[in-house]
């Protein structure tokens, strides 16, 4: 399992799942994409959780993890 980290709402976080890091090619240059499952319920999530540091997309909703 794969996790990545990132920052929501200013706070770096963990996404345990859904969400993906992918290296993409554009004009001879790479650069790292993020692509994020419901991405407004995970920033809703995060103001609910302000302590939480990782987060987790299971069954169609962010929940905090940790």
């Amino acid at each position: 399992m794969e996790s990545v980290k990132t920052t929501v709402l200013g706070k770096p976080v963990f996404l345990l799942t859904g969400a993906r890091s992918r290296k993409t090619k554009s004009k001879g240059k790479f650069s790292n994409t993020l692509e994020v499952e419901a991405p407004e319920k995970l920033i809703e999530t995060a103001r609910r959780n302000p302590d939480a540091v990782a987060f987790g997309f299971v069954a169609g909703s962010w929940v905090a993890a940790a």
